[in-house]
């Protein structure tokens, strides 16, 4: 049945992935703009990532519907420099309100689904709704194996899901068959099907219902990323590639598990990693200074180290304020890699 772009809120309400089926540019167009702004662009965070076009594009797009509109926060993911044609249009006038992000020309699903989780876990704590757009999928199926793009979407929706973002996928279904499409459906919410004849078409999961689903733990290579050309040999790393992007998605906890790579496996005192973060956290130009000591203990001792501990990355004991550091050369690798994105 069809459903009206003004009635979208309350048809999505309580969905936070969403997969937008659309071959149309301008029907397209329109159903991405709704998307992001169900709310008011001033109650919205906005993050795009764009494969298939040009950042220039997608800011165009923004300023062509929503010209009076401005996100209270706004970042652009560049992804598709080793896949777009180079007759595209460039990035252009950008509004100063958007901060754009470009990937490596190699870059990988992985290394996407490491920028996208940063972002999103920058802005967890903020009072605004936060909306995702990555565009599109046909793109990064026809550039990577499908199975790193499924990971990569399976992960993203768990993680919108965590940090309270609703995010929405474009995806060609021209430009597939009907087996590739029937593949991603299951993974979302919701899916939107536009068309210029029968307008918009939402189906609802069937959380019931015992259909296929690609909503697994898949193994993640580790190692460095494989756009690094030095990348030592693979090793298997034992965690799935939502919980490896989780694990990073926040400040505080990437300072601290950079902390423990850095000394080494072992016991160490509670309070000796309260001053190890604090330090690190205030000598971060890119990073806000802790608003107290006693805000980094409570937030280590009762969100950050737990979660460490349920993973088996550490052994907490909130009695003997001690931690036990497991060390792992392909987690510690990984970090690596990021802790370089990150911090040069």
């Amino acid at each position: 049945m069809a459903t009206p772009p003004d009635r979208i809120d309350d048809t999505l309400a309580g969905c936070s992935s969403v997969l937008l089926l659309a071959s149309s540019s301008d029907t397209e167009a329109d159903a991405c703009v709704t998307l992001l702004t169900r709310y008011a662009p001033e109650r919205t965070n906005v993050l795009g990532a764009t494969v298939s076009r040009s950042p220039g594009d997608r800011f165009a797009l923004w300023r062509r519907e929503v010209p009076e509109g401005v996100p209270k926060r706004a970042a652009m993911i560049d992804a598709g420099r080793g896949v777009r044609t180079r007759t595209e249009r460039d990035v252009g006038d950008l509004p100063p309100e958007f901060t754009l992000d470009r990937l490596p020309e190699h870059a990988e699903p992985v290394d996407l689904g490491m920028a996208l989780s940063r972002r999103l876990g920058s802005w967890e704590s903020t009072p605004e709704s936060t909306a995702l757009c990555l565009h599109s999928l046909t793109a990064l199926v026809g550039a990577f194996d499908r199975e790193s793009v499924i990971s990569l979407v399976d992960s993203l929706n768990r993680l919108c899901e965590t940090v309270d973002a609703v995010g929405h996928h474009h995806m060609d279904p021209t430009a597939h068959d009907d087996e590739t499409v029937a593949m991603f459906r299951p993974l979302y919410d919701a899916v939107i099907d536009v068309n210029a004849e029968d307008g918009w078409t939402v189906t609802l999961a069937d959380t019931e219902a015992d259909a296929p689903s690609f909503r697994r733990s898949t193994a993640p290579p580790g190692g460095a990323a494989s756009t690094d050309p030095d990348r030592p040999e693979t090793v298997p790393i034992p965690y799935s590639f939502d919980q490896t992007l989780d694990l990073i998605s926040d400040a505080r906890r990437r300072t601290l598990l950079y902390w423990l790579k850095d000394r080494g496996s072992g016991t160490v005192a509670f309070d000796d990693i309260v001053e190890a973060v604090v330090t690190r956290e205030t000598s971060i130009p890119a990073r806000e200074a802790p608003e107290s000591r006693d805000s980094v203990r409570v937030s280590l001792a009762h969100a950050h180290l737990p979660k460490l501990a349920d993973l088996g990355i550490v052994e907490y004991d909130p009695d003997g304020a001690t931690v036990q550091y497991h060390g792992n050369p392909a987690l510690e690798s990984f970090l690596r890699y990021v802790e370089t994105i990150e911090l040069g």
